[in-house]
């Protein structure tokens, strides 16, 4: 049976990524709990600012620390971005290459979405310019449903476990959200990632994914960056079976969003 997650969110806030909301970005009610709202409310805004999370992890030998990869990536996100003749597949793949260095991830403070079972579970990193960081982790079993991310560029990094991890572009006109008219996808990108291993999309390319994770679960990061306007994004039912096997295309429907959900524990 489809799950259904929550769509519950404060007012005056704009949805930049699932659950994350532009301005403080805050963790939607569905998977994030009251105290963690308060939490970041009553924080000084320039104390939140690019504030890294220290990390927890034990050094190693190579590699870099979080500390250190913030120092270099931001500074040189800053320098693409304002280039006039920016791309943003070289601005993926730069601040990737970086990415695939670190040696240890935060130890940040996750909530889950309440409605999914096995749970899936999200909470920011770094909160910055021009980029923020979403770390998750995925119990053994879990799954991400396929969602997109409009105006808006994602370079995930596996860190933990395995993750099979899909990309999916829409051709031609999809409906509104709220419309229940089938339209296609085809799927582009279909891997495992694992340690140090990266997947990106951009606003125009392999803009929608999903998460599914084996036996032993996962954990990452999502470094998400917008460009232009912000739109809410909105999951998708696809089919099991592509209409197109040899072209990898496949039926699609935006799915219900689900309403009411009771904010989720934190870990």
């Amino acid at each position: 049976m489809r799950k259904i997650l929550s769509n519950v969110h404060l007012p005056n806030e704009v949805e930049v990524f699932p659950g994350i909301y532009e301005r403080r970005y805050f963790l939607r009610g569905s998977f994030a709990t009251i105290a963690a709202i308060v939490a970041l409310r009553a924080t000084p805004k320039n104390l939140l600012a690019q504030t890294p999370t220290q990390s927890t992890e034990a050094a190693a030998v190579d590699g870099l620390a979080w500390d250190e990869f913030l120092k270099r990536s931001v500074p040189m996100a800053q320098q693409l971005i304002a280039d006039p003749a920016f791309s943003i597949d070289e601005y993926l793949y730069r601040i990737g290459s970086l990415a695939t260095r670190l040696r240890e991830i935060p130890n940040s403070a996750l909530g889950s979405y309440k409605t999914v079972e096995p749970r899936v579970w999200f909470g920011p990193s770094f909160r910055g310019s021009p980029f923020f960081i979403i770390q998750w982790r995925m119990e053994p079993g879990a799954l991400l449903p396929a969602h997109n991310h409009p105006n808006a560029s994602v370079c995930t990094l596996g860190f933990e476990g395995e993750v099979r991890l899909r990309n999916f572009e829409i051709i031609g006109e999809a409906p509104d959200y709220a419309s229940k008219k089938a339209f296609r996808v085809r799927e582009t990108r279909n891997e495992m990632m694992s340690h140090g291993r990266i997947n990106t999309l951009s606003p125009l390319r392999d803009n929608i994914h999903c998460f599914q994770v084996g036996s032993e679960g996962a954990r990452g990061i999502d470094i998400n960056t917008l460009h232009g306007k912000t739109n809410n994004f909105s999951f998708l039912d696809i089919s099991k079976t592509p209409v197109d096997s040899e072209r990898r295309i496949f039926e699609a429907t935006w799915s219900d969003l689900g309403r009411g959900a009771a904010p989720a524990r934190k870990s």
